[in-house]
């Protein structure tokens, strides 16, 4: 079943007369997703659940439009358009509807959130509204839930690919790295790597010293020093992501407390690994992690003060709730979900250690498809 079959059957399901993505300078991912090609400029793109699919893409655009859709196997009504009075008048025609799904979110405060559908918008929503008035407008959550959180056959192949590719890059760091290049430096190196095979799947972070506690470090010019390097990086090949952090050690005879972390955290990562199974508790990895750090005399309330992992998929951070300990007790794992498992150490002002791979979860167990090193890297 491809992704319009899915979508539709969706739509049946929630009763809904189709599911419209208004895109403008990609500001929707899931015009890339359902297309496979970067529409740049204003399109449309209409599911519906009677099967009869649209895509209304400007004349310059509509024949790589058409064969993506070919190439992909996806069976949808191209309609060109060359002026925006055009594009209004054809899309008036086709959501003259009861029921259209859009990309809006909503409870973006609680803990049951649906912000990840969240790319339309306002001033575009408004105009729809204006269209199609009789129309009445739901939320996609559901379709882009269901279409994302779970993955297919061919996206775990696609997974295994980019993991694969972005290990290899980061088993060259040590050739690509010297004291004194700056941060930025070594990040472009990488992302140069990237570009000759896909893309990256976000701003790598490269962090020396200090900096390796900062979590979302933002790269930065600094000079490499002796001490911890971590590098947080991903990589994007067709239609999945990667998301990897390795945590070398520039110059020789690494601090005591340095391996102990490091130790710590990879014993750590192996124990909640157990419990990335189908119908777990999304909580309870991060519990196990944390309860272990504890018995390593690490007050993790106080050095690890992020979440153990997110889900990953067409984005860096995907569609599916946190791996956290704070996650509520009825949010469960399932099988073909993929994770990260990332748990990280920090002392604010001084160094920290993150460690992360990319978890497939498994009915009995889990796959884990990327590796961290047993021992930290020495450069």
């Amino acid at each position: 079943m491809n992704k319009f079959e899915k979508a539709q059957q969706i739509l049946q399901e929630i009763n809904g007369d189709g599911w419209l993505i208004v895109c403008n300078e990609d500001n929707d991912i899931h015009s890339r997703y359902l297309l496979g090609v970067g529409s740049h400029a204003l399109h449309a793109i209409f599911i519906a659940t009677d099967g009869n699919h649209k895509v209304l893409p400007v004349a310059m655009e509509a024949n790589m439009v058409k064969n993506s859709l070919k190439k992909k196997g996806l069976d949808a009504e191209v309609i060109p358009f060359n002026s925006e009075s055009e594009f209004m008048e054809k899309l008036k025609l086709i959501i003259k509807k009861p029921k259209i799904a859009l990309d809006f979110g909503e409870n973006i405060f609680e803990k049951d959130t649906t912000s990840y559908a969240d790319y339309i918008p306002f001033g575009t929503h408004l105009a729809l509204q204006k269209l199609a008035p009789n129309t009445e407008f739901i939320s996609a959550a559901p379709i882009i839930y269901e279409l994302r959180s779970v993955k297919s056959t061919e996206e775990l192949k696609d997974l295994r690919n980019v993991c694969k590719a972005t290990i290899e890059l980061l088993e060259k760091v040590p050739d690509m790295t010297k004291v004194g290049i700056t941060e930025r430096e070594l990040m472009a190196k990488l992302e140069y790597e990237y570009a000759k095979v896909g893309k990256p799947a976000f701003s790598a972070i490269v962090g020396t010293g200090e900096n390796s506690a900062d979590p979302h470090h933002n790269t930065s010019n600094k000079k490499i020093n002796p001490g911890p390097l971590l590098i947080d990086t991903g990589l994007q090949i067709d239609e999945m992501c990667s998301d990897i952090t390795w945590t070398y050690w520039v110059g020789s005879n690494p601090s005591r407390e340095f391996i102990d972390a490091y130790n710590a955290l990879y014993e750590a990562k192996k124990i909640a690994n157990k419990y990335y199974t189908d119908g777990t508790p999304n909580r309870l990895p991060a519990m196990k992690c944390r309860e272990y750090l504890a018995e390593k005399g690490y007050d993790h309330e106080k050095l690890f003060f992020h979440g153990l992992g997110h889900a990953l998929d067409f984005e860096a951070h995907g569609v599916g709730p946190r791996v956290s300990s704070k996650s509520p007790e009825n949010t469960l794992l399932k099988e073909n979900m993929v994770y990260t498992n990332e748990p990280g150490l920090y002392w604010i002002g001084k160094w920290g250690v993150r460690l992360e791979d990319d978890i497939i979860i498994g009915k009995e167990k889990c796959e884990q498809v990327t590796y961290v090193p047993k021992d930290p890297i020495v450069m």
